[in-house]
C-alpha cells in the first residue's frame, strides 16, 4: 500500500462530566454527591484525570514528530475540510459527533477511558497511539469502510429535509418514550399501518447496537446491507408483516407518521427532528462511508 503523507491534522475531543459539572458549571447536587463519595460518581474524578492525560499524550506525541494539528471541542464542529487525518479523542459518541461532519478522509478514534467508556469506533488508545498513526503513515493500517444511512422528510408543503448521515442508527419514535408511535410502514411494495415503541433502522456499523439489543440481526461490519426492526409492535388484531428485516443498498424504507409529535433522532438523542402528521420519512443506504482506522 502507498505511503500516507500527513501535512495537518484535526483532533476533536470532549469535555469529560466531571469538567462540565464539577469544574464548569459547579452544580451543587453533583458537588454533594463528590464530597461524599456517591457510588453514581466516584470515578469522575479519576476518568477526568486519564482523559485528559490522553489528550495531552496525543498532543505531545503529534509535536514531537512535528506534525501540524488544530484541535477542536466536538459541540463546535462545522464541515470537516482540508485535514490528512481526523483523530477523536473520547469513546463512541464523539466518534459519531465527528462522523456526521467528515464526508471525505480517514478517522482514527481514540478510546481516552477504556476501562470507563464504550469505544466500538475507537480501536486506539493512549498506548496505541503512535503505534496506529506510524501504520497509517507506512500504509500498513487496516482501513475499515463503516458505510451510513442517509434519510430526507418530506412535508406536506414538499419542500424536503435532508439530515446528517447516520452510522450508527435512526430511530423513529413518540418525543416521549411511554407514548405509542404511529405511523404507515412501506418496505417495497407492502404498506403497513402500525403501533409500537418505534422503529430502528441501523447500517452495519450500527448493528451491534440499540437494534441488536432490541432483537435486530448483527451484519458483518464490511456489509453495505442495512436493517429495519420494530420495536415493541402492538398487535391486536394478528401479526404485522412487516416487523424487521434485511435491505439491499438499492432499497429503501418509508416511514409516514399519523402523529403529530413524532421524532427522528439519529445516532442517539443528540440530533433529532421533528415529524408531524402526513409527513414522509425516506431512509437508504449511503454511497459514502466512514474510512476508518481499524
Amino acid at each position: 500500500m502507498p505511503k500516507n503523507k500527513i501535512n495537518r491534522i484535526l483532533i476533536v475531543y470532549k469535555k469529560s462530566s466531571y469538567q462540565v459539572h464539577a469544574l464548569s458549571k459547579k452544580n451543587s447536587r453533583y458537588l454533594k454527591l463528590l464530597k461524599e463519595k456517591n457510588i453514581v460518581i466516584r470515578r469522575s474524578k479519576t476518568s477526568h484525570e486519564i482523559h485528559l492525560e490522553t489528550i495531552e499524550s496525543v498532543k505531545a506525541s503529534l509535536h514531537k514528530l512535528k506534525i501540524p494539528f488544530d484541535i477542536r471541542l466536538r459541540y463546535n464542529l462545522s464541515t470537516i475540510k482540508g485535514y490528512d487525518l481526523v483523530i477523536t479523542i473520547g469513546g463512541d459518541g464523539t466518534f459519531l459527533e465527528t462522523s456526521h461532519y467528515l464526508n471525505e478522509g480517514y478517522l482514527m478514534g481514540i478510546n481516552s477511558v477504556p476501562d470507563e467508556s464504550i469505544g466500538y469506533y475507537c480501536k486506539a488508545t493512549a498506548e496505541t497511539f503512535l503505534e496506529k498513526l506510524f501504520q497509517f503513515i507506512e500504509g500498513k493500517a487496516r482501513i475499515q469502510p463503516l458505510h451510513r444511512l442517509n434519510f430526507t422528510i418530506q412535508g406536506l408543503d414538499k419542500e424536503k429535509v435532508t439530515g446528517f448521515l447516520a452510522l450508527n442508527d435512526i430511530l423513529f419514535a413518540n418525543k416521549n418514550p411511554a407514548g405509542t408511535t404511529r405511523y404507515l410502514l412501506k418496505v417495497g411494495h407492502t404498506t403497513e399501518e402500525q403501533k409500537s415503541s418505534g422503529v430502528w433502522i441501523a447500517p452495519a456499523a450500527g448493528s451491534t447496537a440499540a437494534i441488536h439489543s432490541a432483537g435486530g440481526k448483527v451484519l458483518p461490519i464490511a456489509s453495505t446491507k442495512f436493517q429495519y426492526f420494530v420495536r415493541e409492535p402492538y398487535e391486536p388484531r394478528g401479526k404485522y408483516k412487516l416487523k424487521n428485516g434485511i435491505l439491499t443498498p438499492g432499497s429503501h424504507i418509508e416511514i409516514m407518521s399519523t402523529m403529530d409529535n413524532a421524532r427522528l433522532y439519529v445516532d442517539g438523542p443528540h440530533i433529532s427532528y421533528k415529524i408531524l402528521r402526513g409527513s414522509r420519512v425516506v431512509i437508504q443506504a449511503s454511497q459514502n462511508p466512514i474510512m476508518a482506522i481499524w
